[in-house]
């Protein structure tokens, strides 16, 4: 098997007519659609790690910090979370294979489709590995400030707050996130299609 670069140059020095032509540009606008994609993801993995670094160094600095056993544990919990959100994600990249550039078009526009629906799968669990843990650690450190002072506003606030934040998160990942996903996906796929 060739190629995408080898295969375009081969289509684009035959004589094989609009055939070799749209095959040519197929072959284009998947490069293309792989490059932004594979850009996408891998800002966006750096972009959580980032994240998750920082949650778990704040987080255990503010655990080594608090007066309460139960501050501290849910301070702990927190930091957990960052740990995880960075184990998972790049647990996850290890997984997910980029498309093998020595295939046929048809197969390389497959490999790319498993991607996108990986990666929407992904998205989809966020709920799981990444949104409810921190929900319940923030509870949980909730719970800690209701103990130590007794307010139940402060309780109350930080609840609604914490709970209007994942839902928020939830709802881009699993809403936004994936809609964008798939209409992207039903782009890769509508290649082929067109004559």
């Amino acid at each position: 098997m060739m190629p995408p670069s080898d295969e375009l140059r081969r289509l684009w020095n035959s004589d094989s007519g609009s055939e070799g032509a749209h095959a040519a540009e197929l072959l284009r606008r998947l490069e293309r659609t792989t490059r932004v994609f594979n850009r996408t993801i891998r800002y966006r993995d750096l972009r959580e790690t980032v994240a998750g670094a920082v949650v778990a160094a704040v987080f255990l600095w503010l655990a080594s910090r608090d007066r309460t056993p139960l501050e501290r544990a849910a301070h702990l919990w927190l930091a957990a979370c960052g740990v995880w959100v960075v184990y998972y994600l790049w647990r996850y990249v290890k997984m997910s294979r980029k498309p093998a550039p020595d295939q046929t078009l048809l197969t390389y526009q497959q490999a790319l489709l498993e991607r996108f629906d990986r990666q929407i799968r992904l998205l989809k669990s966020a709920k799981y590995w990444y949104v409810f843990p921190f929900w319940i650690g923030f509870l949980f450190s909730a719970v800690a400030i209701l103990v130590r002072t007794g307010s139940v506003a402060a309780f109350g606030l930080m609840v609604a707050c914490v709970s209007l934040a994942s839902a928020a998160i939830w709802w881009l990942n699993d809403v936004a996130g994936v809609r964008y996903l798939r209409d992207e996906r039903r782009k890769v796929e509508a290649l082929t299609e067109e004559k």
